[in-house]
């Protein structure tokens, strides 16, 4: 995505947006949100009773995902900077009696956590090469030694005949959500951008090539 945007913190785009985060991204999946999710999780090879650090979790959508691979005797460290997302977050696994399921607010940079996890999940959070490509770096330390993983989930622009509407429809997303990104920046290689982060990276991309998972190893 954007390589040139100037620091800044991308967890205030969502003070505004927070409270419709959840119908938005439901509304542009088409209801599917929940399914795209299991998809790349199952694609990258999340099991029963691993331990996932969910990076970014934002209101949550991808507790419920993982919790249905990893079960009950598994965990999941949801991590997002913004408060108000959080919150939700919790909420969602307090209406859901989740109990496996801690919850901290830091910035990735800033985290500090005692655990060695099996997965990290980044989705929908690839905001731009430098400072994603950081947050990166800084997971990996919390993840098992040879056998920890990496997964990400985000949006792409459409290479088949779904170019063709895709703008009206992304900006509409984009600018309902106060991103921290235009449609433009959504042009961009993800095998080249986030594959150079990874050994071995398994590529799919699904929902009319608009939506795409990577995965596999730390370098």
């Amino acid at each position: 995505m954007n390589n040139t945007l100037p620091d800044r913190d991308f967890s205030l785009e969502y003070d505004e947006s927070c409270n419709k985060y959840d119908f938005i991204v439901r509304l542009f999946q088409l209801g599917r949100d929940r399914i795209h999710r299991l998809r790349a999780l199952q694609f990258a090879g999340l099991k029963k009773n691993d331990t996932v650090l969910d990076i970014c979790c934002g209101s949550g959508l991808s507790i419920g995902p993982i919790r249905s691979i990893i079960g009950a005797e598994g965990s999941i460290i949801a991590v997002d900077a913004n408060k108000q997302m959080l919150e939700l977050a919790r909420k969602r696994a307090e209406k859901n009696n989740w109990r496996n399921v801690a919850f901290i607010e830091s910035d990735i940079n800033a985290l500090d956590i005692d655990v060695k996890a099996d997965m990290a999940l980044f989705a929908l959070c690839w905001y731009d090469r430098k400072t994603c490509t950081e947050w990166v770096h800084k997971v990996i330390s919390f993840l098992k030694p040879d056998t920890g993983s990496l997964c990400f989930m985000d949006y792409k622009y459409p290479e088949n005949w779904v170019k063709y509407i895709a703008t009206p429809v992304l900006s509409l997303l984009v600018k309902w959500l106060g991103e921290a990104y235009n449609v433009d920046d959504l042009r961009w290689d993800p095998k080249t951008e986030i594959g150079i982060l990874l050994k071995a990276p398994a590529f799919k991309a699904y929902y009319f090539d608009s939506i795409f998972t990577i995965s596999g190893k730390p370098r």
